[in-house]
């Protein structure tokens, strides 16, 4: 439609005023949101902030922004073809991907939530900071890297930093690179010149971590009501690393270290961007709105594990939208050097909602927590989830409210972790029971049938045919097995109940040897998932 009428025609015109009534029409049928909101294009709001209709009127007194040719954040498709594409028209289109990645990850703070909350967080200082980290970002989305240029300073930072982790980049060869771009461009362009202001830029989108020192021995964190604190409370050792002191040191002493700093990458607001993006928020639903429902398992959602927690919580599974995650850790040498010991663990989260092509694909993993080395956590494994259990249970109990790009409203997330998934050896310091010795099973529990080979000095378990069929001929097969038939049934895995009985005299945390193969009692059994847990952990 021809639309020279929004710059060309005078404000008081009656052609200016029945354009801006066609884009009222136009944007309210398109872009609508709770009914009574669209993105205001005046020259003060810029497409930033939500307004009604009758305050979008003021149209006819401000007018529009600048050349807004093409209506894109008024629901006008923003996909052309390639032959009829202009330079000004994917410039636009550049720049509207730009304000809708601000608006995934600043929906509270920077549109919706400002209009619906606004009342709640005037005297937030935390919500002020993001404010000015949001207009930061929307004026850095505006201003071209030099003049003429199609892209503009954040679209070009955020291309290049993409371009960095997926070819593998040093933060050195970055920087050179950048350096080389910034001389090469046309004299005066904003293009950052180091890394280190590529990635401050980078931080204000991206999810923000939190250190917390630990005790040089993993007995516990310096964290909570301890933040404070200076020295272990279990063996006095100090929190922070020894320096020999110099005589140049005296006027100024050096800053002081901790011996081991614990990453924590909160969970919360990483589910909450999942429904933000209005990409993601839909495929979280996948499971309960898509999934071919034949008694095949091609997804979590089709296990017994799942099906059995939704009978159990029923009030949980109400809302398809509450996250289920799984568990995974183990330890790596991030050092790719077998000649020197170390031992880092990090914690992932997988959000199970997911389709089965996109569930078990990297982008896609959250990462938790990053356990320091050199040595591995052990059974002190429960001592760096402190934070993480603690953030678990009270998704579990109170949730957290989240904006649902796909329905454009406030609900009350939660989630649960249903499964864990680790090695043999991981397993034991996660669920606290040995995986090693004469009970080594941990579905056969104390029912474990094993033999010590005194010439091999290690185990042998030769239970098998236990669980074939009663008739089976390979369960009278006295000459290919170990002399002597084999009647006995299969033994039946511990239900939830009969796991806590066992462990009534288990402490939380134990530092010292202790008989039987329960070595403690995991921190799991603390969060109100208990029966999940088990049901997951034993099947």
């Amino acid at each position: 439609m021809d639309r020279s009428w929004m710059y060309l025609a005078p404000r008081s015109s009656q052609t200016f005023v029945n354009g801006v009534q066609t884009f009222l029409n136009f944007a309210f049928e398109r872009a609508c949101v709770n009914g009574t909101l669209i993105k205001c294009p005046c020259t003060s709001c810029l497409n930033m902030k939500y307004k009604s209709r009758q305050t979008v009127h003021h149209l006819i007194c401000s007018g529009f922004r600048p050349e807004y040719w093409k209506w894109v954040y008024h629901g006008e498709g923003t996909t052309v073809a390639s032959t009829t594409t202009t330079y000004d028209e994917e410039e636009e289109i550049l720049r509207h991907e730009m304000h809708e990645m601000l608006d995934d990850i600043f929906e509270t703070e920077g549109g919706i939530g400002v209009e619906m909350h606004e009342t709640a967080s005037n005297n937030s200082e935390e919500t002020n900071t993001r404010r000015s980290e949001f207009d930061d970002l929307v004026k850095e989305a505006e201003e071209k890297v030099y003049q003429n240029c199609k892209y503009n300073k954040l679209s070009c930072v955020v291309r290049l930093y993409q371009l960095k982790y997926l070819n593998g980049w040093s933060s050195k060869s970055f920087t050179m690179l950048l350096e080389f771009l910034k001389d090469l461009l046309p004299k005066g362009n904003l293009l950052p010149k180091t890394t280190h202001q590529v990635k401050k830029i980078m931080a204000s989108l991206g999810l923000r971590y939190e250190k917390i020192h630990t005790c040089r021995n993993g007995c516990m964190l310096f964290w909570d009501d301890k933040e404070k604190d200076e020295v272990c409370s279990f063996y006095g050792s100090s929190r922070w690393k020894v320096h020999e002191a110099s005589p140049e040191d005296e006027e100024s002493p050096p800053k002081k270290k901790a011996c081991k700093i614990l990453r924590w990458f909160p969970l919360k607001p990483r589910l909450q961007r999942l429904f933000m993006s209005s990409k993601t928020s839909n495929l979280m639903n996948w499971h309960h709105i898509d999934r071919v429902k034949d008694g095949k398992l091609r997804h979590p959602a089709d296990a017994l594990v799942w099906k059995d927690f939704d009978e159990k919580f029923s009030e949980f599974a109400s809302d398809p939208r509450n996250v289920r995650l799984a568990l995974a850790s183990d330890g790596f040498n991030p050092f790719r050097s077998m000649n020197s010991s170390h031992s880092t663990w990090p914690v992932f989260l997988i959000p199970y909602n997911l389709p089965p092509w996109l569930v078990m694909k990297q982008p896609n993993f959250i990462l938790s927590l990053i356990i320091p080395g050199p040595n591995g956590p052990g059974n002190k494994i429960d001592v760096y989830m402190q934070p993480l259990i603690k953030e678990l249970k009270e998704l579990w109990e109170d949730g957290v409210s989240t904006f649902d790009a796909s329905t454009k409203q406030y609900f009350q997330l939660k989630a649960s972790i249903i499964s864990t998934i680790s090695d043999f050896p991981g397993y034991a310091n996660l669920s606290g029971w040995s995986t090693k010795g004469a009970l080594a099973c941990p579905v056969c529990s104390f029912d474990t049938d094993s033999n010590w080979l005194s010439h091999g000095r290690k185990y042998c378990y030769m239970c098998h045919r236990r669980w074939f069929p009663s008739d089976h001929r390979w369960r009278s097969d006295t000459i290919s097995f170990v002399g002597h038939h084999e009647f006995r049934v299969a033994p039946v895995p511990s239900s939830g109940e009969e796991v806590l009985q066992q462990l009534d005299n288990t402490e939380f945390l134990v530092d010292k040897d202790v008989p039987g193969p329960w070595k403690k009692k995991s921190i799991f059994f603390y969060v109100a998932i208990l029966g999940a847990f088990v049901v997951a952990s034993q099947s």
